[in-house]
């Protein structure tokens, strides 16, 4: 499952911290966007709800739009 989770906005300067505690998990972090404060990755066996670690606000299903 791919995710997208938005740090907390008094976090944001510990971003890289809050994606390596998400690779110790065992998630696979895809991207770090500083600015606006978001980490996305995947999990194949995590629940999103654990997935809101010290440092995420929120944590949500990554929605892929396909042309049809």
């Amino acid at each position: 499952m791919n995710f997208i989770a938005k740090v907390e906005d008094g976090q944001r300067g510990n971003i890289q911290e809050i994606a390596r505690s998400f690779e110790k998990m065992g998630i696979q972090v895809r991207q770090i966007l500083k600015i606006p404060g978001v980490i996305t990755g995947s999990s194949r066996r995590m629940p999103l709800a654990q997935l809101k670690i010290k440092g995420i606000a929120s944590v949500e299903r990554d929605r892929q739009l396909r042309a049809s």
